[in-house]
């Protein structure tokens, strides 16, 4: 009985000598819980913002082993810990250090935490002093958000997977109809209609692969297969590929290419589909009788592509989400108001930086649109 007097004696006087300005810099922060104990790793501070978070009275505390406010299993193990954070750190451990820890409430109920430490000396006594938070509600919201982006992904492959096969179904029946022997004796309105099943069979195909790329975007999962390929040949022939379209919707498309460009480091078939996301999002916007000019400049370590229509333009409010999925602005294309899913641009955005890249926008509402986006150069052999 001695001596656990002379040990509450002790604490009473260490509690004494605590720096007078260390107690307004802790009630300053109450809304956090604030923790000191002795070098036994006895409790001798409590405030307010413990007593919220762990549900005892700073009295029921006083001279309690701190492992009382761990999970079990943490218990034995923290006390070491402890001790070899003093050895190691002369300094006190910042704030940008916290690491992740669990408490445990009066209840028993166990919670995220996240703390920093510091170690004084006190009349020869080194006092811990711990700042702690409960971040339980943040750590549910994580594991929500996870869960909710795990549960799109596996919904968008099993409905990829499972849409994919009748639509590639209705392209080879519709392809095998066209080109078999009965193609031949079909009436061109019935030859008419099955062109029309199997263009929207196709468009069904694209936007399919669209839900993939950006499932697979967002989990850092889309392959690129970079190599030195021909950069006035990749130009040109991804703006070529696109002049039928624009004929078709009555807009000149212009391509201002130089005849000789440095070799590039890209994968050619992803470039394909930058081109094709942006030149065909501006023949979509861009009215009959208007323009869409293709340029492309070598600078030190890229080339610059810029698409630039003269569409209706996108409104200033509008541009800082216009990389956004699924996001579909105001502005109406030729076709009417629903202009696709929204997933061309992000898809863009994704493929140019996944091959090092980077892509922007602007636009001037009533005046037209221009995309520029970049792409490597292959390093000299």
């Amino acid at each position: 009985m001695m001596i656990d007097a002379n040990k509450a004696a002790h604490r009473a006087a260490m509690s004494r000598a605590l720096p007078p300005d260390l107690f307004p810099g802790m009630m300053a922060i109450s809304a956090e819980a604030v923790i000191a104990v002795d070098d036994e790793q006895r409790i001798i501070f409590f405030n307010q913002g413990a007593e919220r978070i762990f549900g005892y009275e700073a009295a029921e505390l006083d001279g309690q082993y701190l492992e009382v406010l761990l999970p079990a299993r943490y218990a034995a193990s923290h006390r070491g810990h402890v001790h070899g954070f003093g050895a190691a750190h002369g300094q006190p451990r910042l704030m940008g250090e916290r690491q992740e820890i669990s408490g445990r409430r009066k209840n028993g109920e166990e919670f995220a935490a996240e703390a920093s430490i510091v170690r004084l000396q006190v009349e020869g006594h080194e006092v811990y002093t711990a700042v702690l938070r409960d971040i339980s509600a943040r750590v549910r919201a994580e594991e929500r958000l996870r869960d909710a982006v795990q549960a799109r992904s596996d919904m968008l492959g099993i409905v990829s997977h499972d849409l994919r096969n009748p639509a590639n179904a209705v392209k080879m029946l519709a392809r095998s109809i066209m080109e078999g022997e009965e193609g031949d004796t079909l009436s061109p309105h019935v030859r008419e209609r099955i062109q029309v099943i199997q263009q929207a069979a196709e468009q069904m195909d694209a936007l399919i692969e669209d839900l993939l790329d950006v499932t697979r975007i967002d989990t850092g999962r889309l392959l690129v297969s970079t190599r030195p390929t021909d950069g006035h040949l990749l130009v040109v022939r991804c703006t070529e590929s696109l002049r039928v379209l624009a004929e078709d919707a009555g807009v000149e498309l212009r391509s201002e290419v130089p005849d000789r460009m440095p070799m590039l480091l890209v994968d050619a078939d992803r470039t394909m589909q930058l081109f094709s996301n942006t030149i065909g999002n501006a023949i979509k916007f861009t009215p009959r009788g208007g323009c869409i000019t293709v340029k492309a400049v070598t600078m030190d370590t890229h080339v610059e592509v810029c698409v630039t229509d003269t569409g209706p333009g996108i409104a200033a409010e509008q541009l800082p989400r216009i990389f956004d999925r699924f996001y579909q602005g105001s502005i109406q294309s030729r076709l009417g108001s629903r202009h696709g899913a929204g997933l061309g641009l992000p898809i863009s955005k994704g493929i140019a930086e996944a091959q090092g890249g980077a892509i922007t926008i602007e636009s001037v509402e009533g005046t037209g649109t221009t995309v520029r986006f970049t792409l490597c150069l292959a390093p000299p052999r």
